[in-house]
């Protein structure tokens, strides 16, 4: 079997990971497989070509993939307009038989590729979205004339994908998301970064990762941590992410609520990362980013985090209420009962953290997801390519 993976991005992006991972994954199990992506420009530290370097897995940067907007609706249809034609050379040479895409742009020139090509691959669409794909004009003319199938990672998107999209159910599937792991041990060994952010070892930390826009909803989060401070001062929130709207929606609302001295800011991590979610006690999760499938989430999880999430896309889905940590209507006064309970109930939070690790374990394993994937590509050469509308 032979997989053409498109990506139309450099940035190491939350949709990029579980993408370099399953190609990885495949390759693994012999698949031939390809990830065409946008070139990184030369000032970039961190991309996609490079986490892929590092992965060994295939990959090549030969086509633009840039979104029409980025270059002037001009230059934009000249450069789709030559990539098409470049990929369905690609297809045909190489004999790739699924074309499987990951944004819009990248589903419009590798749909049309497919099936301008003699080989006429099937078209798969991964939907990284936090709720499911619009049905919006654009969309449902993507999924009715250039896609074979769709893979969805939430029982709520599949269902909204299958009865708003003009693609049969059969050819809509839930996907697993996988996690490397072996990465995740709770025992460590461990950098002391408590000691690194100058966080006390008896305090209770609250943790959250995020790119920290305004819809994010730390707002909400910080409100909570206003009230619960007040009875219980022996704890600190760990605001791990960046973002150019931190300003806004962290900086100047903690000095507001007066939580200067239980915030802290640690930036984006890389190097200790894994060692910056074991300085955690608990997690919150309020709102899944351009990754739907909420990695952060999963990776508070297979450390043995206990989580607080809110009633948004797939987080109920991933945090049993009660059993792995608590899913709450995201009001300050809602989050603060559930965090109350964590902090103060040692015990209860250990048992949670437990169980969340082996959900984990038995959730997110890669060699699951890729033979799943791997069935579902083959499902869909057998089917073949659709021809019209449902």
């Amino acid at each position: 079997m032979k997989v053409l993976h498109l990506f139309s991005d450099w940035k190491w992006t939350g949709p990029a990971e579980p993408t370099v991972i399953l190609c990885e994954a495949l390759q693994g199990r012999g698949v031939h497989v390809t990830l065409a992506h946008c070139r990184a420009p030369g000032d970039a530290e961190d991309n996609l070509a490079r986490r892929m370097g590092e992965r060994a897995v295939h990959g090549t940067e030969a086509f633009s993939l840039m979104p029409l907007g980025k270059k002037g609706i001009v230059l934009g249809l000249l450069g789709c307009l030559r990539d098409v034609a470049a990929l369905r050379r690609l297809i045909d040479n190489e004999g790739f038989d699924v074309v499987h895409v990951h944004h819009s742009h990248d589903h419009l020139i590798g749909g049309m590729a497919a099936r301008v090509s003699r080989k006429k691959p099937v078209v798969i669409r991964s939907d990284h979205t936090r709720e499911a794909i619009k049905p919006s004009v654009g969309n449902r003319f993507l999924t009715s004339i250039l896609t074979d199938g769709i893979v969805t990672f939430s029982e709520r998107a599949w269902q909204r994908d299958a009865r708003d999209l003009p693609i049969a159910g059969e050819r809509v599937v839930r996907g697993r998301v996988a996690l490397e792991m072996d990465r995740y041990d709770p025992q460590g060994p461990f950098r002391d970064m408590r000691t690194v952010f100058r966080i006390d070892q008896h305090d209770t930390v609250i943790g959250l990762v995020a790119r920290f826009q305004k819809y994010r909803r730390t707002d909400v989060f910080l409100r909570a941590m206003a009230d619960l401070v007040k009875e219980l001062p022996q704890i600190k929130a760990l605001l791990v992410g960046r973002s150019s709207q931190i300003r806004e929606s962290v900086i100047e609302p903690t000095k507001e609520l007066g939580l200067t001295d239980h915030v802290v800011l640690a930036g984006y991590q890389r190097e200790n990362y894994i060692d910056t979610l074991a300085a955690m006690d608990i997690f919150v999760f309020l709102m899944a980013g351009s990754d739907g499938t909420a990695r952060a989430l999963r990776e508070a999880m297979a450390m043995g985090l206990p989580a607080v999430v809110a009633k948004r896309g797939i987080l109920p889905e991933l945090v049993e209420d009660g059993v792995t940590g608590f899913v709450v209507d995201d009001t300050p006064e809602e989050l603060c009962r559930a965090l109350r309970r964590l902090v103060t109930q040692k015990d209860l939070r250990m048992e949670m953290g437990r169980k969340a690790r082996e959900r984990a374990f038995g959730e997110f394993e890669v060699d699951r997801q890729t033979e799943e994937m791997e069935v579902f590509y083959q499902a869909m050469i057998d089917l073949g390519p659709r021809v019209g509308r449902r």
